[in-house]
């Protein structure tokens, strides 16, 4: 089947992200994949309410917010996905009694938002210095109705789905399993395991780039301090 932007079956979309765009949050990145794209902030530690407070770790907030209109179930389902994906990847036992928000906001939806967010998210902590076990990738496939499986699909061909399939992995600990898991519709076991292994692969090609892009930072900015 000829996909809709004539990609071939495994192919991501065009990757882009600038680091630091939000000047208030303490990290953040603009992080797209072809017309998806979001914005991730990153704020703190900083101090909890004592109602909130833990004792031994830090605690982890994740709000995500469509362009326009209320939070729907979906937004929601995208706070959890990111929540989960890393609340346990935070060393959040070195900053006790301390809280890190993260913020994501949704520019534009064109399919594989849930990767997007947890992608945009990893790259947000990293430019905050927030301390990670690891750094995590994530990817989305879909099985079409003609048994053809692709990767990073769009949001016309996740509507014409008959199943999706969101894997978040951490960088060189693939025998580890998954970190997060969100799998709907219809599939086999033969499906979901064609699916797992694509996204293994996708997610080594998002981590390159973002290798690419935190060096680039780090880069930029070693010239500015050297000027």
């Amino acid at each position: 089947m000829s996909r809709p932007d004539r990609r071939e079956a495994s192919q991501l979309r065009a990757l882009n992200c600038s680091l630091g765009q939000l000047n208030r949050a303490d990290g953040s990145t603009q992080f797209s994949a072809g017309n998806t794209s979001v914005v991730s902030g990153v704020y703190g530690p900083v101090e909890a309410k004592v109602y909130e407070e833990k004792l031994d770790r830090a605690v982890v907030e994740v709000k995500f917010r469509a362009d326009i209109g209320a939070p729907t179930t979906k937004d929601k389902w995208v706070e959890s996905a990111v929540r989960s994906t890393f609340e346990r990847e935070i060393l959040a036992h070195l900053h006790p009694r301390t809280l890190v928000q993260i913020v994501i906001q949704l520019r534009e939806g064109d399919g594989s938002v849930d990767s997007a967010a947890i992608n945009a998210t990893t790259l947000a902590l990293v430019d905050a210095g927030i301390p990670l076990k690891c750094m995590i990738t994530a990817a989305t496939c879909a099985v079409l109705f003609d048994d053809t499986t692709v990767v990073d699909p769009t949001q016309e061909e996740i509507d014409a789905a008959r199943s999706t399939h969101t894997f978040a992995f951490a960088s060189g600990s693939n025998d580890r399993g998954p970190l997060y898991v969100d799998s709907r519709g219809e599939f086999t076991m033969d499906e979901y395991s064609h699916c797992y292994d694509m996204c293994t692969l996708a997610t080594e090609r998002v981590l390159a780039f973002m290798r690419t892009a935190i060096e680039g930072k780090v880069t930029k900015e070693a010239k500015i301090g050297a000027a």
